[in-house]
């Protein structure tokens, strides 16, 4: 019901008074194209409850702005009555806006919680909790036929200590099953068929299968306070990488065996051969550990520093080599001599590649901020793609080097204890100091010392 206000203020100022002064607009929380989101407080309650109040423009819209405004409010309030969905109590028409008047999160967002509380790494029974929420929200707006194409940590609110999570902001949503609105999401957690990129020829993709692909960005999130790859591109090597090898992730990534299992059946480029919500609920219900065993870190990280040695080893030899080229040696004998110098036993074969099955170019080892993303605010949609040819959705090209190895290869003990050492406490084998790349792309969020975040080669196995 939308309740009018004898009141006519402008968007600005604070405090100020609304809804025929029951609603006392205490700041602003949240700013965007839309307009603002205040933290309010709601006196038509006895209790007084704190609401998020969410600022639209009535006047001045084409009639594009007007119908995406009218969807946005009509999905949410259809949407709302699940206790994973944030609750649109009513809405206020005053002068020239109208307010959305929703349930308040007094946690902030799922992002802080995150990046900031640190609030799930390790804790597996948590990220089960979480996540099952987060599920069963997607589950409920997908029997109502709506779509939220927007999943991600900014949009899910957060209470009691962060075990409570909440989805909001329909800005994006549809009821449409099919959408041929190519580039609409956010960049980290957009599914690739909404990009166009990999098939094409085809006109329009699946709506609800893009919030499956989403909710596998943020379980990657929850357990490892990362983001798997920038965006589910040709263009993106650590997505390739992937793709050829879905083992690469434990390369990158401390998350079990188990974890592994999972993402792979949310990260399929064919939509229609990703895994169900039913399928996947019973999935995360059944997983012991989401995160790799002590032992399994420990190993991973000693296999990382035995092979970045191998490496700084090959790159000295083939510096030595090129400087004195020999006088009445063949190409091959060139070739043998490196295999001597670098130790060909332990892990490199005649085509340049280790024996873990990851190819290493000698000139360029080590994945930088640029190619393993830290967790941080989405820019935004990504663009859509200005020619849709066949030439963009190859996968053809070389694989990005990676040091690091998998958590199944065989490392001495010696190593291992070398690694261990390293480490004062079990929470320190997943965390290290953080780097001058920025977790987040605001000035009100200093990352902490202890967020995970790349500066070199192994942001977890070093």
């Amino acid at each position: 019901m939308i309740l009018q206000s004898s009141s006519s203020h402008p968007a600005g100022g604070s405090p100020r008074y609304i809804d025929e002064g029951y609603l006392e607009l205490n700041r602003v929380i949240g700013t965007g194209a839309y307009g603002c989101v205040y933290l309010a407080t709601d006196g038509r309650y006895p209790d007084q409850p704190y609401r998020a109040v969410k600022a639209l423009r009535r006047h001045g819209l084409d009639t594009r702005q007007r119908q995406f405004q009218r969807r946005e409010i009509t999905l949410h309030q259809l949407a709302s009555n699940h206790p994973s969905i944030v609750a649109m109590d009513r809405m206020v028409e005053d002068g020239d806006h109208t307010y959305v008047v929703m349930d308040y999160g007094e946690d902030g967002d799922l992002f802080a919680m995150i990046c900031e509380r640190q609030r799930y790494v390790g804790d597996d029974e948590l990220i089960r909790s979480v996540f099952l929420q987060l599920l069963d929200g997607i589950a409920h707006i997908h029997n109502l036929g709506i779509a939220h194409r927007d999943i991600k940590p900014e949009n899910i609110v957060c209470s009691n200590d962060g075990t409570r999570v909440r989805i909001c902001d329909f800005g994006l949503a549809t009821a449409e099953l099919h959408s041929s609105d190519f580039g609409c999401g956010s960049t980290f957690y957009i599914a690739p068929e909404c990009l166009g990129d990999w098939y094409p020829t085809r006109k329009s993709y699946p709506t609800k299968a893009g919030d499956i692909w989403s909710l596998g960005i943020i379980l990657v999130n929850l357990v490892c306070g990362r983001n798997p790859w920038r965006i589910a591109s040709p263009s993106d090597e650590s997505f390739n990488a992937y793709l050829k090898d879905p083992s690469f992730l434990r390369r990158i990534l401390p998350i079990s065996v188990e974890c592994l299992e999972v993402l792979k059946g949310i990260f399929s480029v064919e939509p229609y051969q990703r895994v169900s919500l039913s399928d996947l609920r019973k999935q995360i219900l059944a997983v012991k550990s989401f995160s790799m065993s002590e032992q399994e870190v420990l190993q991973a990280r000693a296999a990382a520093q035995v092979k970045q040695a191998q490496v700084q080893q090959q790159q000295q030899v083939k510096r030595l080599l090129v400087s004195v080229p020999p006088v009445h040696a063949e190409e091959e004998d060139m070739d043998d001599a490196m295999s001597e110098w670098s130790g060909s036993d332990s892990g490199s074969d005649s085509d340049g590649e280790v024996d873990d099955g990851v190819p290493f170019d000698l000139e360029d080892t080590d994945f930088d901020d640029e190619k393993l993303p830290s967790l941080r605010a989405d820019s935004g949609s990504p663009s859509p793609p200005a020619e849709r040819s066949s030439s963009s959705s190859s996968m053809g090209a070389s694989l990005p080097p990676t040091p690091l190895l998998a958590a199944e290869d065989v490392v001495p003990a010696a190593h291992i204890e070398s690694a261990k050492s390293t480490a004062k406490t079990w929470g320190d084998l997943f965390k290290r100091p953080s780097s001058s790349s920025s977790l987040r792309i605001r000035t009100d969020c200093v990352p902490s010392p202890n967020v995970i975040t790349v500066g070199g080669s192994n942001p977890f196995f070093r």
